[in-house]
């Protein structure tokens, strides 16, 4: 075999294999959400961390918007400046099993450059996904963080 075509092999595995390791680290990223079937819940708001179960409706409306959005949930790629704005526990079932997960939702309350921003969450941190929604898309949630009664202070 002549230099040259063992350099070109050479630099062909090299590239493609470096290629194929990036993306199967990656590909798992690129996957669509499986939501668990939510069956219960509780929100968590305000500066004084105020809780209240969620409601049989609110449970429906999170199954149905979890129905919606299976998409787009990426990686957590920036440190967030808070913890949110509000938190829903939620406790769900797949395919039989407990599945609690957390959503860290940011309404434009605590950081304005994270409005409408869900965080996806196990329980434990281990696995964070992150994604920003319009406001027609946010709402439903909103409602879940606004519909609590605290004090709120003006804009500095």
């Amino acid at each position: 075999m002549r230099k040259e075509t063992a350099f070109i092999i050479t630099f062909l595995v090299f590239t493609i294999g470096t290629a194929l390791v990036i993306w199967m680290a990656a590909l798992p990223n690129f996957v669509a959400v499986r939501f668990p079937e939510v069956t219960a819940g509780k929100v968590v708001t305000g500066p004084m961390r105020q809780s209240r179960p969620l409601t049989q409706g609110e449970v429906a409306m999170l199954n149905d918007w979890f129905r919606h959005h299976p998409g787009g949930w990426g990686p957590l790629s920036q440190t967030p400046p808070s913890s949110g704005d509000a938190r829903v526990e939620l406790e769900g079932t797949t395919d039989g099993h407990a599945d609690p997960i957390v959503l860290t939702l940011w309404t434009g309350i605590s950081a304005a450059d994270w409005n409408n921003t869900v965080f996806l969450e196990s329980p434990d941190g281990s696995k964070v996904r992150t994604e920003s929604f319009s406001d027609k898309d946010f709402e439903p949630l909103r409602k879940l963080a606004d519909g609590q009664v605290f004090p709120r202070s003006a804009f500095p």
